[in-house]
């Protein structure tokens, strides 16, 4: 599988590596905060030290140091102000005295607009994945899977569901299926073959397919096809999840949003990072967790 992601476009390949060891979620993050950078500066050309700080704030524990992480994402140039470049490997020769500057590979430059919306994409996906700390199950597959669908990320769902399809040999049809629908929005061709085929394919798993609700997107496909074959454009569906799935990410969010608002109120509105969400989540479960052994003792 490995061997898979690597002949694939290098910015897509870390994604799908990320998604496959999610330890290496900072990869995505690194990505987060240069495109952060780029908006804020208004140049693809950040200053080394500027982007350094940003990703150090972004965690509590580093995996590895910069130079490694760098290395191994093999997709950033950093250059000297004599015209030196650096990439891949060549990141270790970098002299951390010296001033540099940092930008991505020049055929993300040329369209960096698309890139910034891909990598927030990316991470849009990563934060939702649910497999920290295990091995992948087909649940989590078909989940992911569902959720690059709905993020527009056609083409690398495509590559997502082929080297999925060998890893879980009972959900190969699925995504299989989910291949087709994909295929409708990428090419935009031959959108009625592809769209009856997904149809097709996802008739025998019943209305509920790993908290899929597969009977409201066949409803969805067949007004589809039915509006394409009177010469209608194709217009986007979404993969919705069965109530309890969706409940259970509502709370989420909302619990999320409170440690948030309640750690702006301590902090006096500092940003927000991924830094301080996780010392406002640790310290209010801390002081939740003295407020309720107090109310024991007291009763």
């Amino acid at each position: 599988m490995l061997d898979y992601i690597k002949e694939t476009d290098r910015l897509e390949s870390i994604f799908l590596e990320v998604l496959d060891d999610t330890s290496k979620r900072e990869l995505i993050l690194y990505l987060l905060c240069y495109v952060q950078l780029i908006r804020k500066v208004g140049n693809v050309n950040i200053p080394l030290e500027q982007f350094l700080r940003c990703a150090s704030r972004n965690f509590i524990n580093m995996r590895n140091s910069w130079k490694d992480i760098l290395a191994e994402m093999n997709i950033f140039f950093i250059s000297d102000l004599h015209g030196n470049t650096y990439t891949g490997k060549d990141i270790y020769r970098i002299d951390e005295r010296g001033f540099y500057f940092i930008s991505v590979h020049h055929k993300y430059c040329k369209d960096i607009s698309s890139f910034s919306s891909k990598v927030v994409k990316y991470w849009g996906v990563i934060n939702r994945v649910h497999h920290y700390g295990r091995s992948m199950t087909p649940y989590d597959a078909v989940y992911v899977s569902a959720i690059m669908f709905n993020e527009g990320l056609y083409e690398e769902l495509l590559s997502y569901c082929e080297f999925q399809k060998e890893r879980f040999r009972k959900e190969a049809n699925f995504f299989d299926a989910l291949s087709s629908l994909s295929l409708a929005y990428k090419k935009k061709e031959s959108t009625i073959q592809h769209i009856s085929d997904c149809l097709r394919k996802i008739t025998p798993f019943g209305d509920v397919y790993y908290s899929i609700n597969l009977e409201k997107l066949r409803r969805d496909l067949s007004k589809l096809l039915k509006k394409l074959q009177k010469g209608k454009s194709l217009e986007s569906i979404k993969i919705e999840f069965v109530n309890g799935e969706r409940n259970k990410e509502s709370k989420w969010k909302r619990l999320i949003k409170g440690i948030k608002n309640i750690f702006r109120r301590i902090k006096g509105g500092k940003r927000w990072t991924l830094t301080t969400s996780e010392t406002a989540c640790y310290y209010s479960i801390e002081d939740c967790s003295k407020k309720r052994k107090n109310f024991l003792m007291e009763s």
